[in-house]
């Protein structure tokens, strides 16, 4: 599950249960050979490569509660990024590979952070509707798109970056 292509088209990590946990592995498309990336206890789950493919941000639950984590992959060192008693999940890096976003139910529900990755600095991004989730920037970086739920209704919506306005582009029907 939750394949992630490499920045270079080269590879695909993914999430596999094949002994009975889940661990990440990528595949080299041209040659098949497989890399395994993480077996940590618990989840080992939501792998995606930063811009340069030097680094992946995963999401373990090695020590209780899931957090993010970036893996150098070169040397394969473990930096555990966030840290807090809330599930943190779903990473997705900036364009420039500066920052990420993460769904975080640490306001109470599901909503989209940001993380510099520089200084650890954390802020909210969303704040319309009560679960928003699934977020990545637009090439560009002047757009995030996501899961955005309102009242019963989920659909998918575009928040400006600068701005902060959030767009829904479907509209579900209630049946």
């Amino acid at each position: 599950m939750s394949p992630a292509w490499s920045p270079d088209g080269s590879k695909i990590a993914y999430v596999s249960f094949e002994n009975k946990r889940s661990q990440i592995y990528y595949v080299d498309v041209r040659t098949g050979q497989r890399r395994l990336i993480t077996s940590y206890p618990g989840m080992n789950q939501a792998p995606a490569w930063s811009p340069d493919g030097s680094k992946m941000a995963v999401v373990l639950s090695k020590t209780g509660q899931p957090e993010i984590y970036l893996v150098n992959m070169l040397t394969g060192a473990l930096t555990q990024l966030t840290h807090s008693d809330s599930i943190n999940t779903e990473p997705s890096f900036s364009p420039d590979g500066r920052s990420i976003l993460f769904t975080s139910d640490r306001g109470g529900s599901p909503q989209i952070y940001k993380m510099n990755l520089a200084s650890g600095e954390t802020s909210r991004v969303t704040f319309d509707g009560t679960y928003n989730t699934s977020a990545s920037y637009t090439p560009d970086g002047s757009e995030i798109v996501l899961l955005h739920r309102e009242g019963s209704q989920y659909d998918i919506a575009v928040l400006d970056v600068k701005s902060g306005i959030l767009t829904r582009l479907t509209k579900t029907c209630e049946e």
